[in-house]
């Protein structure tokens, strides 16, 4: 849902402190290349008709998992075959991917005015090179990758094990998503959402609130 200002106060009662923020199609816009990887892997496993369009919206409202998986059954081959590949197309293809416009802005005004930012990511330790080579690493005080144990979202894990680690008011927490599944993560753990609806997918009308672009976000900070 869209809500003023004033509504997400009384909700939360207090502003958003410390972002958690997902960080492929969140934090940095890397979905084209992930999609040309996937594109390749698929090719290289005698997929012939593939839609790109409808493969970008799938990866979007599933996952690139759920596709993979989804492929493997339909074409017999090994799903973990697939991702392997997969993962080294991306890790390759993956050179440069640029913050969306906004990110360094609201990251900077959190850490301003005394907050924190964090990852909530299925990405491996790869994310951390990518948060430095943008100038983002001093940004963050933590976060959690696919390279630790917690579940994948929408289970809570991962963002209670940052609240209870970094000793964090709920109430001043939220997290930050492009996919409904982060969204639910959030709603999972009993803190406020942010569904960034780049795509306008319109896929988390659960949301406590819906920015398009990441620079709405500011208003809803201290």
């Amino acid at each position: 849902m869209n809500c003023s200002l004033t509504t997400i106060q009384q909700m939360t009662q207090k502003p958003f402190k410390n972002l958690i923020w997902d960080f492929d199609g969140t934090l940095f816009d890397t979905y084209p290349v992930m999609l040309k990887a996937l594109v390749q892997a698929l090719t290289e496993f005698g997929v012939t008709s593939i839609d790109p369009e409808s493969l970008y919206q799938t990866t979007k409202l599933k996952s690139v998992r759920f596709v993979e998986h989804a492929f493997a059954a339909s074409h017999h081959f090994s799903a973990s075959e697939l991702t392997a590949r997969y993962h080294e197309l991306e890790q390759a293809m993956q050179v440069d991917p640029q913050p969306y416009p906004g990110a360094k802005k609201v990251l900077e005004m959190v850490m301003a005015r005394g907050g924190h930012n964090f990852l909530d990511t299925h990405r491996d330790q790869s994310v951390y090179r990518y948060l430095k080579d943008a100038g983002f690493e001093s940004y963050f005080s933590g976060g959690i990758d696919a390279d630790q144990t917690y579940p994948r979202k929408p289970d809570p894990g991962a963002i209670l094990g940052l609240i209870a680690e970094y000793h964090l008011d709920p109430a001043e927490t939220v997290m930050i998503g492009d996919r409904r599944l982060d969204i639910e993560a959030g709603d999972n753990a009993k803190i406020a959402t942010i569904y960034f609806n780049v795509d306008q997918l319109n896929d988390a009308p659960m949301a406590t609130i819906q920015v398009q672009q990441l620079s709405e976000i500011m208003p809803y900070l201290p």
